[in-house]
């Protein structure tokens, strides 16, 4: 039997959640394994599909920063993340200087994988980023109205005056999973889907053709670790069974084999910063859409920014 020092972890989602889980986790297990979303189109990332016809590689830089090595110069790690202030009609606009690096090497070395690994070679990553596709396609979601939202920036940033609520997602056009992505997911022994924006970070993953049945196919050990904070535009009045039935429905399967989901109560004076924003600690309410329900003192927020501690990074490990 594989020892979990060498199991392989595949950490699935956005650029947040990622970044949060697999920044400790590389200390504690060699074999980290990301894959991003591509279908961001929002912020100067839109500008450089547009442009250059490039897929977003926003999500794709931060599971780089994440995993590089801890030993890399800090100023190298400030390049990755810098982003230019707004400056009168600059170009630059809160750009990411890291997002131009993944294009220029795009662009050098002519495809989107080998611009990744060179970044990787140079940023001395401890594990492997994949994006999920190398399909140009964009998120849609349908509205408890039936309205049909296009495009992952009009999703996110809708108004917290907009009630209505999201039912289901689908990517236009469709979109194949990268093929080392698949074989990432279907010889995975522990397969994570991580915690950040829900329905345009982690779902538009499992949109794509293959995801699903790249995670069938694997005999991987599932978990979802569950936000600790509902967002107004994508999971208002969520409790952690909705978000991992959600996740179910996408991964069309009827369970997934752990949840892990935060117990620890948010201090009001932290709860105020964010229900200006109508964002509420997820409710904790547990059922048969995954096999054990872990609940755990695993919320941090230091700086008033709430977010998932080591304590989680640590039970992901020994699970």
């Amino acid at each position: 039997m594989k020892s979990k020092f060498n199991e392989r972890i595949v950490l699935v989602g956005g650029g947040g959640g990622v970044y949060r889980i697999a920044k400790h986790l590389k200390n504690v297990r060699p074999n980290i394994t990301t894959i991003q979303t591509v279908f961001d189109n929002g912020g100067h990332s839109a500008k450089l599909r547009d442009e250059r016809g490039v897929l977003p590689p926003g999500d794709i830089r931060q599971a780089i920063l994440a995993l590089a090595d801890d030993s890399i110069q800090p100023i190298l790690r400030d390049l990755l993340a810098f982003r230019f202030s707004e400056r009168g009609a600059s170009s630059l606009n809160n750009a990411t200087v890291g997002n131009i690096l993944v294009t220029a090497l795009t662009e050098i070395t002519g495809n989107l994988p080998a611009a990744i690994n060179a970044m990787c070679q140079l940023y001395q990553v401890r594990g492997t980023v994949l994006p999920v596709s190398l399909d140009d396609a964009h998120l849609a979601v349908t509205l408890s109205d039936g309205a049909v939202l296009r495009g992952e920036g009009l999703i996110d940033n809708r108004s917290t005056d907009d009630d209505r609520t999201i039912k289901s997602a689908q990517l236009e056009p469709s979109a194949h999973i990268y093929a080392k992505a698949y074989e990432a997911l279907a010889a995975a022994d522990k397969i994570v889907f991580c915690p950040g924006d829900f329905w345009t970070s982690l779902i538009p993953n499992l949109l794509v053709d293959g995801f699903a049945d790249a995670v069938r196919e694997s005999n991987a050990l599932t978990v979802m670790v569950v936000n600790i904070m509902t967002k107004k535009a994508e999971t208002h009045g969520y409790t952690s069974s909705m978000f991992v039935t959600e996740l179910c429905r996408y991964l069309n399967r009827p369970s997934i084999d752990v949840a892990l989901c935060n117990a620890t109560p948010i201090p009001s004076s932290v709860q105020g910063t964010y229900s200006q924003e109508l964002a509420y600690p997820v409710e904790l309410g547990n059922n048969s859409s995954a096999n054990i329900w872990v609940d755990g003192p695993f919320a941090d927020w230091s700086g008033n920014i709430v977010r998932h501690n080591d304590k989680a990074v640590s039970q992901i490990a020994d699970l």
